[in-house]
């Protein structure tokens, strides 16, 4: 009887034995599931604590550079606000053509000067006129030449200038020759009824560019003078005036404008003192001179910086030279001089446009 219960629980042993063999084989991937699942699970934690990828703009920034899609002091943050400063938009500032400390400096530079000069600057965007130095009316000796141009185009309209006055043009501004001008404002005369309606029409000019104080002189001319309107009593701050609307083609079309200036980008190399021989890249002027009662000779250039640009500055200088036997030469230096410490000291950045209301 014992004999047959130890053959009977051997028996059930050897069948759960055979039981859990066949579920074991049966069923071996059970176990193996649950190990892929673990190593996920560790997999993820690197993958949520990465840096995510920066945006395709930023390509190529190198290690400690600011990437270039980051705003900064001097990013648009908007698509609009972007276009607005790239265009002149209302949001550009309106940048001083001269930095706070001119003043000094200027004053520092004319201790060194044989004699006074004046200073006005313009910019042709935004921006108000800068005076330095005194600012007396001079005359204009030959830098109202061009007034004296820009009105007998102004006159003609759309007819334009025949070929014998685009020839008398090109010598009166670029040579500044005396006859050549004469010639012009003979044509000029015969339109406007004289010497009274061509130097009114001239006035004219002035006022629409804001000049409400220059007159145009219509008195013979004194000895050693050969223009009734060379003798204009002309202050640097109101000749800027004028040059500033030249460059902002508010007194003439674009093309007429452009014709003007493009003569006064090309002045002989006699006469490029001054502006002319600073080292600025672009830059269109015209110079004047011509002797005072004191025996001196009065020396003076305007013109315009950065001609065609948003940066551009219309500026005016006049030289007092003492008097002597080199009166021309040291004043054409004391502008060069002058034109030099400008070339330093001018802040010629992107304004937004002025208009052509006078001011």
């Amino acid at each position: 009887m014992i004999r047959r219960r130890r053959l009977l629980l051997l028996c059930v042993g050897v069948v759960a034995l055979c039981v859990l063999g066949l579920v074991l084989f049966v069923f071996p991937t059970a176990h193996h599931v649950k190990v892929v699942r673990v190593v996920r699970t560790d997999q993820v934690g690197p993958q949520i604590t990465s840096t995510p990828a920066l945006p395709a703009a930023s390509a190529g920034v190198q290690p400690g550079r600011k990437p270039v899609y980051e705003e900064g002091p001097d990013t648009p943050s908007t698509p609009a606000a972007a276009a607005g400063n790239a265009t002149g938009g209302a949001s550009a500032p309106a940048h001083p053509a001269l930095p706070s400390g001119a003043t000094a400096s200027f004053a520092r530079l004319s201790a060194t000067l044989p004699g006074r000069v004046e200073l006005a600057v313009a910019p042709l965007g935004a921006g108000s006129a800068q005076v330095l130095g005194a600012d007396t009316p001079a005359r204009g000796w030959s830098t109202t030449k061009v007034p004296v141009l820009v009105a007998l185009l102004k006159a003609r309209g759309a007819q334009g200038l025949s070929a014998s006055e685009k020839l008398l043009a090109h010598s009166a501004i670029t040579e500044s020759n005396n006859e050549s001008i004469l010639d012009l404002f003979a044509d000029l005369e015969r339109i406007k009824g004289g010497l009274a309606g061509a130097s009114a029409y001239i006035q004219e000019l002035f006022s629409s560019s804001g000049d409400d104080e220059t007159v145009v002189a219509t008195a013979p001319p004194p000895p050693g003078a050969v223009t009734t309107f060379g003798q204009t009593e002309w202050s640097s701050s109101e000749a800027v005036k004028f040059f500033r609307a030249l460059g902002n083609r508010c007194l003439l079309p674009a093309d007429q404008s452009s014709y003007v200036l493009n003569l006064m980008e090309n002045v002989e190399p006699s006469e490029s003192w001054g502006l002319g021989s600073a080292g600025f890249s672009s830059v269109a002027f015209k110079g004047g001179w011509g002797p005072e009662a004191s025996g001196a000779y009065l020396v003076r250039q305007s013109g315009i910086v950065d001609v065609g640009s948003s940066r551009g500055v219309a500026v005016s200088i006049v030289a007092f030279p003492p008097a002597g036997s080199s009166s021309f030469s040291t004043g054409t230096q004391m502008l060069t001089d002058t034109a030099v410490w400008l070339r330093h000291e001018l802040r010629l950045v992107p304004r937004t446009a002025s208009g052509c209301s006078a001011e």
